[in-house]
């Protein structure tokens, strides 16, 4: 229960962020604001400051600005401080200024995330893997104590502390037994390339939605064989999934201490064109670093821009490859599901998560569809080019239709996520079935 409050609660906030945004620049701009609300429905409470009314409304969904003039069809008795006796680029500034505010709220919350101090979780600096150029000089099971004089407790790390282009210098036990050695030259990115850390095939955690949800596979189980093939590591794992040539694979699964069968179809990894079942790797080191300001603002700005160009990457691929749409779309439960699991992580992943949804958030209201910003946008460039607005009766039509979509978008997400649940549960009940 006190989840569902809690993402109520961050919806309320992201949406009063995006809402100010427009009320701010509207204000700026000199639209007369009638109705500002957090939330929709019947009022709660309300005060009148001037010609506007604020309120607070009774369902925490969301909220809205009733601009002066809004509605295409809308009659003023004065046109003055009306919306739409404003300059195209005016009225495309105000509808852009609600993206825009969930854009610099992210930043601050990826910015605030940063400064609080960052807890991650990573490998143990211990040695799984060999390319043959490193075979002479290092054995699996090998653990990395120090690197250049800097104490190692993460594999991240061992990246973090090596000289580029320079002699670096480690301790390293091996068997019991101490040992220092000197590589010349070896660069960061060889960390995750030719030396890779010890990874057992160990679930640490099911991304919600995907195939191995829907399956019932669960943080903590053990993947021992895929299509009778035994798997040794994570890497034999992963090979043997996404190099798959069937849609469907049968995986032997360890939960504590009994061993099941599951088969599942494979999904496609837009990004990276392979496919993929929805699971990560158990990280068992648990690492706090701390930034300062400066720091904190670098690796927050990176952070927010990388996020938003991951996005509409992965939104060109939707659109270049409209049948992964399914597999990827979620709505509300599959977010209230994604929270309950980035609760437990601590306030820096809490803090990074809000900042993802406000990025989203920013997105999807950017789409060019009516009755979303970026329509509104969108309008307000034609009207730029051809010098004149849209008629009235075709912009009804075209928000009619954008009504449309996106109530199509929203039954089709939750349906998508109902259905997912649905299957999640069945398959447990019946693994459990199966291991009685």
């Amino acid at each position: 229960m006190l989840s569902i409050i809690g993402a109520l609660i961050v919806l309320g906030i992201l949406v009063t962020v995006h809402e100010t945004g427009h009320f701010v620049v509207a204000r700026i701009i000199g639209v007369e604001i009638e109705k500002f609300s957090i939330g929709f429905g019947p009022r709660l409470l309300s005060f009148k400051k001037g010609t506007t009314e604020y309120r607070i409304s009774i369902i925490p969904l969301g909220g809205y600005v009733k601009m002066k003039g809004e509605k295409p069809d809308e009659e003023v008795d004065d046109d003055t401080g009306s919306y739409h006796s404003k300059s195209w680029w005016e009225r495309g500034l105000i509808a852009f200024a609600g993206p825009f505010a969930n854009f610099l709220f992210a930043l601050i919350i990826f910015i605030a995330s940063f400064a609080i101090g960052k807890y991650y979780e990573d490998h143990l600096p211990v040695i799984g893997k060999i390319e043959p150029a490193y075979e002479q000089v290092f054995e699996k099971n090998d653990t990395i104590l120090e690197i250049n004089g800097h104490p190692v407790q993460g594999w991240s790390q061992l990246v973090q502390y090596t000289k580029p282009g320079e002699y670096n210098s480690m301790l390293l036990e091996r068997e019991g037994k101490t040992l220092e050695i000197e590589l010349a030259e070896i660069e960061p990115r060889t960390w995750y390339s030719e030396i890779l850390p010890l990874s057992p095939s160990v679930i640490g955690e099911v991304a919600p939605g995907m195939a191995a949800y829907q399956a019932g596979l669960m943080a903590g189980d053990s993947i021992l064989a895929i299509n009778g093939k035994k798997v040794n590591d994570w890497y034999e794992m992963r090979e043997l999934i996404t190099g798959s040539k069937s849609d469907e694979i049968t995986l032997v699964i360890k939960r504590g201490e009994q061993t099941f069968e599951k088969s599942l179809l494979l999904e496609e990894n837009i990004l990276q064109d392979n496919k993929i079942i929805g699971i990560m790797q158990y990280l068992p080191v648990k690492i706090e670093e701390r930034y300062n300001i400066g720091e904190s603002i670098k690796y927050g700005s990176i952070t927010t821009v990388n996020f938003v160009a991951l996005n509409y990457a992965m939104l060109f691929k939707l659109v270049t490859k409209p049948k992964a749409i399914k597999s990827n779309l979620g709505g509300p439960i599959m977010i209230y599901t994604m929270s309950k699991q980035t609760i437990n992580k601590g306030w820096n992943y809490i803090l990074s998560f809000i900042g993802a949804i406000s990025i989203i958030l920013m997105i999807m209201n950017l789409l060019p569809i009516p009755v979303l910003d970026g329509g509104h946008i969108f309008f307000c460039f034609v009207e730029g080019i051809q010098k004149k607005p849209l008629s009235q009766r075709l912009q009804i039509a075209l928000q009619n239709i954008g009504i449309f979509i996106l109530l199509f978008l929203m039954v089709f997400a939750f349906w998508n996520d109902i259905s997912r649940i649905f299957t999640r549960n069945v398959s447990i009940q019946e693994q459990k079935m199966n291991m009685e």
